[in-house]
């Protein structure tokens, strides 16, 4: 790879005032702010150990070798990527739609440049702006923020930015509702459908969350076979989202007096709501979260 690592229009955004919603998830999240299902492999493991448990699980499906490009949509602050340089020796790139952690990663980057790191670069762009080319691909906990209507489309970038062999490894949450769950045999609520009505109001503003299979609603298995990939693996990772969130609703409610000044009691009590709500939802299997190891054939479809 060649060029800066980050995008020369916004670098001069340098100065920019902090996000207080920044600080808001600051409060729930691990230090390395990774805001999505982690993976616990022993039970004494904290937070932050076991966000890296679920990097190196989803970096580990990627068949990564030393000197491959690696493309992280919505790279949130860089975890998944900083730690693929640093223990996979591949270079990065990082897709972020927000300004201050574009910014955060770009001096991550920075530093480990001046230490001899493999290449990494940071775009503040999202994934139908990128005309590049990667190896692999990851994308966690990012899809179920985009709209249904452009799932085809997502997986079709993702399989011709890649060469033959690619993998692409999703993890995104599913969810299930009144119609498809009769299909999964899980029996809904009036009060399910209220709380899923929330959570696509006012949390995944894409829509209804995604579902794994099947063709009417139509899944992300399907998607991805439509654009040409082969499904070569799905981990469901329930449990271990459920116990992530109840070290966020925790961790929340330890910090009530700051996220009340940062947020306000309404948006606190619904992310209190969010994390407290889903959580159940997980035990009960009405949503999960699974990891999707989808492969492009060696031979073009």
């Amino acid at each position: 790879m060649t060029g800066h690592i980050y995008d020369r229009e916004v670098d001069s955004d340098r100065e920019s005032q902090p996000d207080p919603w920044d600080e808001f998830f600051s409060l729930f999240l691990d230090p390395t702010r990774t805001y999505s299902c982690a993976f616990w492999t022993h039970p004494g493991e904290t937070l932050e150990q076991a966000q890296l448990n679920k990097i190196d699980l989803a970096l580990g499906k990627c068949g990564l070798r030393p000197g491959m490009t690696l493309l992280d949509v919505g790279c949130g602050w860089g975890s998944a990527i900083l730690r693929a340089m640093d223990t996979r020796r591949v270079n990065a790139i990082g897709l972020t739609l927000s300004r201050s952690q574009y910014r955060y990663v770009r001096d991550q980057l920075v530093e480990r440049l001046v230490r001899g790191s493999p290449c990494g670069r940071v775009w503040l762009r999202g994934w139908e702006d990128f005309d590049g080319h990667a190896d692999r691909i990851v994308c966690i906990d990012a899809f179920e923020h985009f709209h249904r209507d452009r799932y085809a489309d997502f997986f079709e970038f993702a399989y011709r930015t890649m060469p033959a062999d690619g993998v692409l490894l999703l993890q995104t949450i599913i969810g299930y509702n009144r119609d498809n769950g009769r299909a999964y045999g899980i029996p809904h609520t009036s009060v399910d459908d209220a709380f899923m009505g929330f959570l696509t109001e006012t949390i995944f503003a894409g829509g209804p969350l995604p579902t794994p299979t099947g063709r009417d609603p139509k899944g992300v298995t399907a998607y991805a076979e439509d654009a040409g990939f082969t499904v070569t693996g799905i981990q469901k990772m329930g449990p271990h989202y459920a116990t992530t969130l109840d070290h966020w609703a925790d961790a929340l409610r330890e910090h009530y007096d700051r996220a009340i000044e940062l947020a306000g009691p309404d948006i606190y009590s619904a992310y209190l709501r969010y994390l407290t709500g889903c959580a159940d939802y997980a035990r009960r299997g009405r949503i999960d979260v699974m990891q999707f190891t989808c492969t492009k054939p060696s031979t073009p479809r």
